[in-house]
């Protein structure tokens, strides 16, 4: 009996190592496919590794990260489509891995940064701002500061998102991922949308200087710079013709989005301003900087009900999480005041 025994305790051990490798294994795989890109596969794998029951704490942790950030990138992809429920719903799965792993490492900043994305995207400003914070105060670097701006601007607290901009650039920490002309332009928006038009053109005006030589093989960088700071101008009621003709000698003015540059001097009208595309993303984008930008235009010749209709056209067509979206619902907003 106890000879015929052996062979089956030799198999049940086999079996049972069998089984405790497998949410390595798939551990191992979920990671290989992340790094492929292949997010589905990936959160299915890391799912498959997360139940097995043999994961160390620390690959559980590992599995959760991997998890919630591939479930972050699959939702910009369902935002790209207009399915913003889907993205909506991929990012709360996201938030929940974060929070398990915040749970047991509440002072891990990076992912307090993963996180405050996520709530970022989905519309979640102060709890963003919160983590934004929190990471602040474990590191402080300009992007985070600029990432924590951004909330504050979409919330509207204008003021605040002023002030992290001015701290980002006086920070003597330097930021691989972030250029000073960046944080110029972060500031502007924000001035733009507190109705500061003469403090976001001068920070408009900056980042063009800053940035002009490191963008010079950019064909579209130049020309929204310059729209930009024209309609800075323009709302505050001062005339650049003069100044935006010299620096229009930079841009083809018979190429998008250089039309639209040819369209303030007074060169082309508004219906010759964009061809239609082919592309479907690409006339998306174009369309909503134009709408946007020809309700601005409107707004700064004081005619609101000529700017209302390209700016609801820019809140049907821009993406959700840009700024062109949200600057088109501040000024919709205005308007019916």
């Amino acid at each position: 009996m106890m000879v015929r025994s052996i062979p089956w305790a030799i198999c049940m051990v086999l079996f049972v190592t069998h089984v405790q490798a497998a949410g390595v294994t798939d551990l191992k795989a979920a990671t290989a496919a992340a790094e492929k890109g292949s997010s589905d596969e990936a959160i299915q794998l890391f799912t498959q590794a997360l139940a097995a029951g043999d994961l160390s704490a620390d690959d559980q942790l590992s599995a959760r990260i991997g998890r919630g950030r591939e479930y972050s990138a699959k939702s910009l992809i369902a935002d790209a489509f207009d399915r913003h429920d889907d993205g909506h719903r991929l990012r709360d799965n996201a938030i929940a891995d974060f929070s398990v792993v915040l749970g047991v490492k509440p002072d891990d900043a990076s992912l307090r940064i993963d996180r405050g994305q996520n709530y970022h995207m989905n519309q979640q400003f102060d709890l963003a701002i919160a983590d934004f914070t929190a990471a602040l105060k474990l590191n402080s670097t300009p992007s985070t500061l600029v990432q924590r701006a951004a909330s504050e601007r979409a919330k509207g607290a204008y003021d605040e998102a002023i002030a992290d901009c001015g701290a980002a650039l006086a920070s003597d920490v330097r930021d691989a991922n972030l250029d000073p002309w960046d944080i110029y332009n972060e500031r502007g928006y924000a001035e733009f949308l507190a109705a500061r038009y003469d403090a976001a053109a001068a920070d408009f005006d900056k980042a063009l200087a800053l940035g002009a030589s490191s963008r010079a093989d950019d064909v579209l960088w130049l020309p929204y710079q310059l729209a930009w700071l024209h309609i800075a101008h323009a709302r505050a009621g001062r005339n650049d013709a003069e100044e935006l003709g010299k620096l229009a000698g930079k841009v083809n003015l018979k190429q998008w989005p250089g039309t639209l540059i040819a369209f303030f001097l007074g060169q082309i009208r508004l219906e010759e301003v964009s061809a239609a595309s082919s592309h479907g993303t690409m006339g998306r984008g174009r369309e909503c900087n134009l709408s946007l930008f020809a309700g601005e235009d409107a707004l700064a010749k004081r005619n609101d009900e000529q700017a209302r209709k390209p700016m609801l056209r820019a809140r049907e067509v821009c993406n959700i999480h840009t700024l062109q979206y949200l600057v088109a619902g501040a000024e919709l907003d205005r308007i019916k005041k």
